[in-house]
């Protein structure tokens, strides 16, 4: 009996022990992961609300003519019953100007967008847009438009002429057909070139039924060479604002040419280069060439006002084409202005001054 009470007794202290083993040796319940944060709500505007309103959002000119701009004026209010501010007027090109009195209205309040848009030559459908910001909730950046359909009275075709190259001494001779296009007889008050070396004739077309017109215009090429831009306005009888403008456009050409009348020259700050990778020093090149298929071009004393510039001449086509190379003996600091030039045997041109101007990037 005694054997069989220790037995048992034995039994149960294992049994015990067992237990307490598993409960040791059993994982830990993994820890439960924190809630998570909880995303703030996006703030919600406080107070009562603005509200912008305008009167109209599209501003039509309808027809117009013998106008350079036209200006205009949308009317708004504050249809909320929270404060309003509004922003600077952002135009969809350069073209148009705009502004608003005031910026801030308080419920009730009325305010004025006054526009300019500047028409030029423009001609058939024109529209603009204009963006108005604000702290409408509603309408954070509304839209306004403006339309209008110029006709031009008197039409000149071609509009613009461009003449090529001249060389000095020379008249170019080119024309343009003025039509007036509401069927009206049409009568040249007077034409205003540019400068005195543009001249206009006016003749009539034959078979227009005085509706339309030649204009002859004259370009006489003188002074020093370079590209030109010159106009002639039209003007018709009872009208102060010009009818019609033919531009005329071209170079005039010398016994030598430069491909570079100015130079630009645009070049990256040492310090900011790659130091594994050391940039070669900035070097730009000039071409230089004879228009006088009867005379050899000649170039010498080459100079420059721009310190550590050097400057060679290298021929590429004896008489004819030349080169002019011009290299830093070391990057520039800082950006600067000068001046490269040379002389030639030429009587129209005998010396040659091309502007420089050095842009360092940093």
């Amino acid at each position: 009996m005694k054997r069989e009470l220790l037995a048992v007794t034995l039994f149960a202290m294992a049994t015990i022990g067992v237990a307490r083993a598993d409960a040791t040796n059993k994982p830990p319940e993994a820890a439960k992961p924190p809630e998570a944060a909880k995303a703030p709500e996006a703030a919600k505007p406080t107070g009562p609300p603005p509200k912008i309103q305008f009167d109209k959002t599209v501003y039509d000119f309808g027809t117009t003519s013998f106008v350079d701009s036209v200006t205009g004026t949308f009317t708004f209010q504050n249809a909320g019953t929270g404060e309003l501010k509004v922003g600077k007027p952002q135009p969809s090109c350069g073209c148009t100007v705009a502004s608003v009195k005031p910026e801030v209205l308080k419920p009730g309040e009325k305010g004025e967008l006054i526009f300019k848009v500047n028409i030029g030559g423009a001609h058939g459908s024109l529209e603009k847009h204009i963006t108005v910001p604000s702290n409408d909730p509603e309408n954070p950046k509304l839209s306004l438009s403006i339309k209008a359909n110029v006709v031009q009275i008197v039409e000149a075709a071609p509009g613009s002429i461009n003449v090529g190259q001249i060389r000095q001494g020379m008249i170019t001779n080119v024309s343009a057909t003025l039509r007036r296009t509401d069927g009206k007889k049409l009568v040249i008050s007077k034409t205003e070139p540019s400068s005195k070396l543009v001249r206009a004739k006016v003749e009539p077309a034959e078979g227009s039924n005085d509706q339309s017109a030649k204009l002859l215009i004259e370009f006489e090429g003188e002074g020093s060479p370079r590209r030109f831009n010159e106009s002639v306005k039209v003007y018709i009888d009872g009208i102060t604002q010009p009818a019609a403008t033919i531009f005329v456009n071209g170079q005039l050409m010398g016994d030598v040419v430069v491909d570079h009348e100015s130079l630009y020259w645009p070049i990256t700050d040492a310090s900011h280069a790659p130091a594994t990778n050391a940039p070669a020093l900035p070097s730009r090149k000039i071409t230089v060439s004879s228009t006088r298929p009867d005379q050899a071009l000649e170039i010498k004393n080459l100079a420059t006002s721009l310190k550590d510039l050097s400057l060679e001449l290298v021929t590429v086509e004896p008489g004819k084409t030349y080169s002019v190379v011009a290299k830093f003996a070391e990057t520039p600091k800082a950006s600067e202005q000068g001046t490269i030039s040379f002389d030639t045997n030429t009587s129209i041109q005998p010396k040659i001054t091309i502007p420089v101007t050095i842009t360092v990037l940093k």
